[in-house]
């Protein structure tokens, strides 16, 4: 599973996705813009035009992991403007939990 520890950056994707991408297809589409260095121990989470199902590619040294998280009666509160590399588990956390991330962090600072 996830080594939070390890994980270097978190990526949202910005861009709607198909969901029923699989695991290659996400592959391909991650290995254009990314080198396999900055793939590795790297999170990147892409979420459905409905926001009702998120996707986590993950690849470790042992192998990829594709992670999927459907809600049934909410929605993910996707964050508005998203601030690349800017994110760490605290946030996914966050995302995953069904809080809004950017209103936990301006909370923190006080605004």
């Amino acid at each position: 599973m996830i080594d939070y520890k390890r994980v270097r950056k978190i990526y949202f994707y910005s861009n709607e996705l198909d969901m029923r991408s699989g695991m290659k297809r996400i592959q391909m589409l991650l290995s254009v813009n990314f080198s396999p260095a900055e793939l590795l121990y790297s999170l990147f989470i892409f979420c459905s035009k409905n926001r009702k199902q998120i996707k986590i590619y993950y690849e470790d040294e042992f192998g990829s992991w594709l992670l999927i998280n459907k809600l049934n009666y909410s929605n993910f509160h996707w964050p508005r403007q998203i601030q690349t590399g800017s994110y760490d588990a605290s946030d996914l956390k966050l995302l995953l939990k069904g809080l809004k991330i950017m209103e936990e962090r301006q909370k923190e600072i006080g605004y």
